[in-house]
């Protein structure tokens, strides 16, 4: 009786798992139709076959054929618009579907086409939208600097407080700016942290020693430390990097999300050997020495990456 039921349960786990990778294939090919009939999109527009074929417009026609939701529709339109003039993403939106470029189709233009189609080609959405957003920054952050723009200096921050706590601090406030406040706060904060830091280890193992590991995180309370970013860090990035040094040094291990960390090991971040406060994203890769140590190293990580079928995390 327990080897029959035994088997009936073996039965049933082979049949999931069929039914599982059934779905999962149909789920592929569904994706990659959907992705060929997007990219016929644009020329259906433009002939107006969907007027020929007697619907009532291209919505119409790519919903009950396709079954593409209007946003889908719009978004190949507008992508394909935006790229008409780039020939090089034009090559990556056939090798890759129109979403793949979509997140950049707004901020390429015709000398940085080659600049873009290869970031799409070599990184993950996630880590693509996370540059994308820092490269709008840079991008306006030279604007401010030439007049052509204005940026806010002061940034206005709301605090859920208990009351007693609202009182004290109230107080320690008294007459004088919270900004001033604030700042007496983290200059005491980081003034503890460094009476605690750890001594840096030399000639170490891949693995970080806890203490050095618990300065690093609570220098950020365990977010992102990249400008701007909020993220829970996912990894303790080395900005001098262990395969050169071989050693864990506090003030040169940083937490990151993955996103900001893919950033870094694709030679996208500015002074990354600088405090992260000092940090900005490259707009173009010519200033990056692809002769450095640094740089071979960050190649090898990107390729045993891809050895490890990871690509879609680069």
């Amino acid at each position: 009786m327990e080897n029959t039921a035994q088997n009936c349960a073996k039965i049933k786990t082979d049949n999931d798992k069929i039914l599982h990778e059934r779905f999962t294939e149909y789920g592929k090919n569904a994706r990659e139709w959907t992705r060929k009939c997007a990219l016929l999109l644009p020329e259906i527009e433009r002939r107006e076959i969907w007027k020929k074929r007697g619907f009532e417009n291209i919505y119409e026609y790519a919903r009950i054929l396709a079954g593409m939701s209007r946003n889908a529709v719009d978004s190949a339109l507008w992508t394909f618009q935006k790229t008409e003039d780039k020939p090089e993403l034009r090559k990556v939106i056939e090798e890759k579907g129109i979403t793949s470029v979509r997140l950049i189709a707004n901020l390429a233009t015709q000398e940085t086409d080659k600049f873009w189609a290869e970031k799409v080609r070599e990184m993950s959405s996630y880590a693509l939208a996370a540059y994308a957003k820092e490269y709008r920054k840079a991008e306006n952050h030279a604007c401010f600097e030439t007049g052509i723009a204005t940026a806010p200096q002061t940034q206005n921050i709301s605090m859920e407080l208990e009351p007693e706590v609202a009182e004290k601090l109230e107080k320690l406030k008294g007459s004088g700016e919270w900004n001033a406040l604030m700042k007496k706060f983290i200059e005491m904060h980081e003034k503890q942290l460094e009476q605690e830091k750890p001594q840096p280890i030399e000639d170490a193992k891949r693995y970080v020693p806890v203490a050095i590991k618990r300065y690093a995180l609570a220098r950020t309370n365990s977010t992102c430390a990249f400008p701007g970013c909020s993220r829970p860090y996912e990894i303790l990035h080395h900005t001098v990097r262990f395969a050169l040094s071989r050693s864990h040094d506090p003030d040169k291990l940083t937490p990151l999300c993955k996103a900001h960390e893919r950033l870094a090991h694709l030679g996208l971040i500015e002074n990354e050997e600088s405090a992260p406060s000092e940090w900005r994203v490259r707009t173009l890769r010519g200033n990056v020495d692809e002769k450095s140590e640094k740089y071979l190293i960050d190649q090898k990580v990107l390729k045993y990456r891809t050895a490890l079928g990871c690509h879609k995390f680069l």
